[in-house]
């Protein structure tokens, strides 16, 4: 499957309180800064379809620790990288053609979002008799 810019255009915002928003993408070398309102955010390979962007000054700033993303990665069984402040998912990088990211795919994006609702939500499992 080829991926293209046009053909992934979502990104993901999870924010410290819990707060998510679903956005469209659109690359540019400052979109992911932009997004997290930062001067400089750093992409961080989740896998190799999916980047988290933090930050960089999320901890000088004093912005809290972003418990709802690390329970995410932890659903992801993903490295846990210590984030603070929003972070923002988007597809994967490619850093040999420009510092930008390719956008989630409208399925990605939507298990983003089940991943960090179901994390929420206490939802009692089915109990089978003995």
């Amino acid at each position: 499957m080829t991926f293209t810019h046009a053909a992934a255009p979502y990104a993901v915002t999870i924010r410290p309180d819990g707060w998510f928003e679903l956005a469209d993408w659109t690359p540019t070398a400052t979109a992911a800064a932009d997004a997290l309102n930062c001067r400089l955010a750093r992409p961080v390979a989740v896998s190799a379809q999916l980047t988290m962007w933090v930050d960089e000054d999320a901890v000088s700033h004093g912005l809290p620790f972003n418990s709802p993303a690390a329970k995410v990665l932890r659903v992801l069984r993903a490295h846990a990288y210590p984030s603070f402040g929003p972070i923002l998912f988007t597809g994967r990088t490619d850093p040999t053609a420009d510092p930008s990211a390719y956008g989630l795919t409208e399925d990605q994006a939507l298990q983003l979002i089940e991943r960090h609702l179901t994390r929420l939500a206490k939802i009692p499992q089915q109990r089978t008799r003995r």
